[in-house]
């Protein structure tokens, strides 16, 4: 701790006795060990030990006097040689740790006996180190509410000397065995008003607080900022889950809760006093765009605070316009939207951009783009070929929605166009291009078909990662793809119920699609048997292809020349060959026939099409026995069916039992219970067995 400067003044000028009056002085007020320490050291340089001896011994009385037993413990550490005889320090030191501990004699002893501090002062070697061990130790008892490391809040139920451990019952674990020696790192002893204690102790008492009352509780409770994530996990609880969001929103509107960090929030609490020069001194420090955030922290502070502010970042915004464009027109959105009014116009900015396509790449937020697309059209001579680019180049749809709202129709027919021919390089613009051909006509006429193949092929693409669900919504109804549908043509319905059919789409949403394209076109359904597909892998598909090829190409001619020579033997009757090249022939038309009509009604298995949420064709089951024995099966076709190498075909009995369930299912196999623990879908197709 830093010496008084009028104390430091003394000591440089050699004056004593003004630094002992000090001295005596301070120790009639609140006593800071760590002060008269670094003072004790002062002297000593000076050579004032015999002085040093008796101010320790007054500040060393008065200490026991007021019955500061911890302080006077610190003193003895920091200079007990200074003022105690040879060999009196580990008297002092054990009267001082019964004094400190006067009501929990018992425990004290047994710890004294344990630690070796009971066997005279010849056996106090690491004297210091046993003194914390011990101290830290006795700071739990039975009772105790403590925080463990990584477990949670929980009670102290057992203190167990012999076995030197604490038995700790916490929320989800009673009876946690932590040993002396380690509960100093893990056990933290929380006081009476911690939040985590009253979360244990009176629950219903912080549930009915508001809350900014909650987040200050629990905010004080700690001696550093927590995390959002830090709070949450400290909050439910005492709120329901369901209620988080809200409760976060409303209690972090305080304007004692400052937040710092930058992607790390973390959150502190400070007294209303401290609240707005705290702001103003990080809003000084925070880089240029870290402002803009701090702005928004302000709205709860005064409006001196906000002016000042908004002043602040006025000049800012002018003096980046031209180095840093899009930074100054992201302050000067934000001014706007903090009521404030900029003092240079934003036309000006535009019109002077030599790169418009890197000032708007260059804007992160979404809001400030959208409003320099408005703001375009009113100081750009080539605002169309701008927008019309970044129509494909924006990456949020609610932003392309306001470029479609400035430009003209046929240029919108001509970016929406541009937007299908490869989707996956503009994914925002073909999304708002699906979700708008719902509700509007135009965007969807005259290429019905194609947008629905293109749907159905971007659900499996990873560029449309963060538009899946959304695209998942356009198959349900009232979405893009029902009205879609009665707009194909018959043979476009066909591929269209193809399409759907193997789509990576739940059932939910496919039934009542197939179901549409059915009542549309009664044709499909003239079209197929019931149950009549003959489901296999593309590669096996292509493999009874070939064999077909063989057999009519090579072996039927083949074998049909051999029928030929062997008529020309005469006597049929007697003719071995002409018999055995006859029954060839029968064999060689019915295999031919029959790959015909299978290939018909072959449909391909598509594997990452798949969905696991409960097992299909193109699923791998991972199954396990009450005994643990694991079992991993692949559910193809009849084509690639190998049992003896993990796959089955769906046509199989086993399959017929496993196929719809979902995890957590169990199946009788060879006598023996299985139960399916997981679905997966499988990564590369196995060749089909020849």
């Amino acid at each position: 701790m830093r010496i008084p400067p009028s104390i430091q003044h003394s000591l440089a000028s050699g004056d004593i006795d003004a630094v002992e009056a000090e001295w005596l002085a301070a120790v009639d007020g609140e006593i800071a060990v760590e002060t008269f320490l670094a003072i004790t050291n002062g002297l000593v340089r000076l050579d004032e030990g015999e002085r040093v001896g008796t101010l320790l011994e007054l500040l060393d009385d008065q200490l026991q006097d007021r019955g500061q037993w911890a302080e006077r413990l610190d003193l003895i550490r920091g200079a007990g040689s200074r003022y105690l005889r040879s060999g009196q320090v580990y008297e002092t030191v054990l009267d001082t740790l019964h004094e400190l501990y006067r009501d929990r004699e018992s425990d004290l002893s047994e710890l004294l006996h344990e630690l070796g501090l009971d066997r005279g002062r010849q056996e106090t070697v690491k004297l210091w180190d046993k003194v914390d061990r011990l101290r830290n130790l006795l700071a739990f008892q039975r009772g105790d509410i403590v925080e463990m490391t990584g477990r949670g809040v929980g009670r102290i139920a057992e203190v167990n000397m012999p076995l030197q451990t604490f038995k700790v019952d916490l929320e989800k674990a009673n009876g946690v065995a932590v040993g002396f020696r380690a509960a100093g790192k893990m056990l933290t002893l929380l006081p009476p008003e911690h939040v985590l204690r009253r979360k244990l102790e009176e629950p219903e008492e912080l549930a009915a607080m508001k809350p900014p009352e909650l987040l200050e509780r629990t905010l004080k409770s700690y001696d550093r900022p927590l995390t959002g994530a830090e709070v949450r996990a400290i909050v439910v609880g005492i709120i329901p889950a369901r209620r988080w969001s809200s409760w976060w929103t409303s209690a972090r509107k305080q304007a004692q809760v400052l937040s710092s960090g930058g992607s790390r929030q973390t959150y502190r609490w400070v007294e209303a006093t401290d609240a707005e020069s705290s702001l103003w001194q990080e809003f000084e420090q925070a880089a240029p765009r870290a402002r803009i955030g701090l702005l928004r922290r302000a709205a709860n502070q005064s409006q001196e605070l906000r002016d000042r502010m908004a002043a602040f970042l006025d000049d800012l915004g002018q003096g980046l316009a031209r180095g840093q464009p899009a930074l100054a027109f992201e302050i000067r959105c934000a001014l706007e939207r903090f009521g404030a009014e900029p003092t240079w116009p934003a036309e000006e900015l535009l019109a002077s951009l030599k790169d418009p396509l890197d000032f708007f790449a260059s804007i992160d937020p979404r809001g400030p783009r959208e409003q320099a697309y408005r703001v375009l059209p009113d100081c750009r001579s080539d605002w169309r070929d701008v927008l019309e680019k970044r129509f494909l180049l924006e990456t949020d749809t609610k932003a392309i929605g306001t470029i479609a709202e400035l430009i003209d129709e046929e240029l919108l027919r001509r970016c929406a166009a541009r937007a299908q021919v490869q989707p996956h390089r503009t994914p925002a613009a073909f999304t708002w291009l699906a979700e708008g051909a719902a509700t509007d006509p135009a965007l969807r006429d005259g290429r019905q078909n194609r947008l629905l193949n293109l749907l159905i092929q971007a659900l499996r693409n990873e560029a449309f990662a963060p538009f899946r669900l959304r695209l998942k919504a356009l198959f349900d109804s009232g979405g893009t793809v029902p009205k879609l549908l009665p707009e194909l043509t018959l043979e476009e319905a066909r591929q269209a119920e193809v399409s759907i059919r193997h789509a990576a789409l739940e059932d939910y949403r496919r039934e009542p699609l197939l179901t549409a394209l059915h009542l549309k076109f009664p044709d499909l359904l003239a079209d197929q048997d019931d149950d009549d597909d003959l489901y296999a892998l593309p590669a096996s598909i292509a493999a009874k292809r070939e064999r077909l090829r063989e057999l009519v190409e090579q072996e039927l001619p083949a074998n049909r020349k051999a029928i030929e020579e062997a008529r020309a033997l005469g006597d049929l009757r007697e003719n071995f060959e002409y018999k055995s090249a006859r029954q060839r022939h029968e064999y060689l038309t019915s295999l031919a026939t029959e790959l015909q009509q299978d290939l018909q009604r072959s449909t391909p298995i598509d594997l990452a099409a798949a969905a696991c949420d409960k097992l299909r064709i193109g699923n791998q089951a991972i199954l396990e026995s009450e005994s643990g024995e694991q079992r991993t099966l692949a559910i193809l076709g009849p084509w690639e069916s190998a049992p003896e190498r993990g796959i089955i075909s769906y046509e199989s009995d086993l399959a017929l039992k496993l196929l719809g369930s979902e995890p957590g299912a169990e199946v009788e196999m060879n006598g023996e219970t299985f139960t399916l623990q997981a679905i997966e879908t499988l990564a590369s197709a196995s060749p089909a067995p020849e």
